[in-house]
């Protein structure tokens, strides 16, 4: 069984109900794979959207939540997002303390990250989908 985490991006387009994403989820749940929506991604979510006030698009997240399964941020994960942050530091190629977590979450639970910003993940070793261009 392949296994899924959503980015924060992903997210956004299917609250923004982009056909390619949401075409690409409908596939996904069809052949009963996992999707995982992690704690972090639905935190940068949530604050985007409370900053905007957006109470329909907060209901909408409330209810792809509901659909998939929570991914915590665990003490390993900590661990592996600190050495993959001082590796892409070290090449000269900083990444984000969201994006490092969530590619170690993605890491530990042998996922495919979706997203559609593939340059923040590279090498990093985990496999990327882009879902908004119907990948």
């Amino acid at each position: 069984m392949t296994a899924y985490l959503l980015d924060t991006n992903i997210i956004s387009a299917l609250l923004k109900k982009q056909d390619a994403a949401e075409r690409r989820l409908r596939e996904t749940v069809a052949m009963k794979e996992m999707v995982f929506l992690s704690a972090v991604v639905h935190y940068e979510a949530r604050r985007g959207l409370l900053k905007r006030d957006a109470k329909n698009q907060m209901q909408a997240l409330e209810h792809l939540v509901a659909r998939f399964e929570w991914c915590d941020v665990l003490p390993a994960d900590w661990e592996l997002a600190a050495r993959l942050w001082v590796e892409r530091t070290k090449i000269g190629k900083p990444i984000e303390d969201a994006d490092v977590l969530i590619a170690a979450q993605a890491k530990r639970l042998g996922a495919i990250l979706v997203t559609d910003n593939e340059k923040d993940f590279e090498n990093l070793g985990v496999k990327i989908e882009n879902w908004k261009d119907g990948q």
